[in-house]
């Protein structure tokens, strides 16, 4: 397995690519704040993207203006707050992203929103929905076309696991972006999909006891990541676990520094410090309509969702400054 990815390797980079793309890497995993935006190529080898992917990830809560129209303004903010923050790596996924209250051309446009706001700055993973294959194909090569870094596709339902394999390198074949697993794959399924070269990261999408046997039994081959809270990742650290997401990031990324401070120190005592005190609370607290709310109180985009979703009412908005101020976390002015 080594040996052909070195092939591949060979065949597509020449040998000063090849160098540059190292020093790019022992930059990143050293400081993400110092990569600029002439640095990042608009595409990488998978190899290499498996190697990039480390540290807090924004998953994008897409967020949408009064009449419920996509909002690129909000879009625009939050991923100028993370960059501005050292957050290099956005991931448009279909849970968080509201793919169920997108139409296909909208995936589309927030995929193409999302990379050029992005650009070169940092890599943005573009998620698919539980489509059939041509569609999913078509969509592969449409995020290629746009400069995506990666795609994650999502395991469709329906399939057995022969079929849903041949799914896998079907899409493989499609496009030259890294792919990165997301669904709930058995570990047979899993060891076969590994065969596909192209498939280098899982998003963790399933239980605890799931994200930390794929670490354990494909973590060199498949970098897995977590979704949710940060306790998954603090457990799923020891055995290698180096990216996930992190909500804060959206909203009030000095907590999210301070975390990855703490992780690039293995200092674990803080780590735990503000998964309690932060962290623990806003997964509690957690729902598609509080974290929207969440973005309007910090003036980063505005509360609403599309029906027949919950958009939180002036009351509630006032108990969501209740929420923080009990945590201690307050909006910056002056944020863009």
């Amino acid at each position: 397995m080594k040996e052909a990815r070195t092939t591949r390797i060979s065949e597509q980079w020449s040998r000063r690519e090849f160098i540059q793309a190292g020093a790019l890497l022992s930059t990143v995993i050293a400081s993400p704040r110092a990569v600029s935006a002439k640095h990042i190529p608009s595409h990488m080898l998978p190899a290499a993207f498996y190697r990039r992917l480390r540290g807090p990830i924004v998953s994008i809560p897409t967020p949408f203006r009064k009449d419920f129209q996509l909002d690129p303004e909000g879009l625009k903010n939050i991923i100028e707050l993370g960059l501005r923050n050292g957050v290099t790596i956005f991931d448009l996924t279909a849970g968080d992203s509201q793919y169920a209250y997108l139409s296909y051309e909208e995936v589309k446009e927030l995929g193409r929103l999302t990379t050029a706001d992005v650009g070169s700055r940092g890599m943005t993973i573009i998620g698919t929905n539980g489509w059939w294959l041509e569609r999913t194909v078509e969509f592969a090569k449409y995020a290629e076309s746009i400069g995506a870094a990666a795609l994650q596709v999502l395991k469709p339902s329906g399939a057995d696991d022969v079929d849903l394999v041949d799914y896998y390198r079907q899409v493989a074949r499609s496009t030259s972006l890294p792919i990165v697993l997301h669904g709930n794959f058995p570990t047979p399924v899993l060891a076969r999909l590994a065969e596909i070269q192209s498939i280098v990261a899982l998003k963790e999408d399933v239980s605890l006891a799931y994200y930390i046997n794929g670490i354990i039994r494909f973590g060199r081959r498949i970098n897995c990541f977590s979704g949710g809270g940060l306790d998954w990742f603090l457990v799923g650290q020891p055995y290698g676990a180096t990216a996930y997401f992190d909500s804060y990031a959206t909203f009030a990324p000095e907590i999210t520094l301070r975390f990855w401070r703490a992780v690039q120190t293995a200092d674990y005592a803080t780590e735990v410090d503000i998964v309690e005190q932060y962290d623990h609370p806003f997964i509690q607290n957690f729902s598609a309509s509080f974290w929207r709310a969440t973005l309007e109180y910090f003036g980063v985009a505005l509360r609403y969702l599309r029906p027949p979703q919950h958009s939180y009412t002036d009351a509630e908005m006032a108990e969501v400054k209740r929420f923080y101020d009990k945590l201690g976390v307050f909006p910056k002015r002056h944020l863009f």
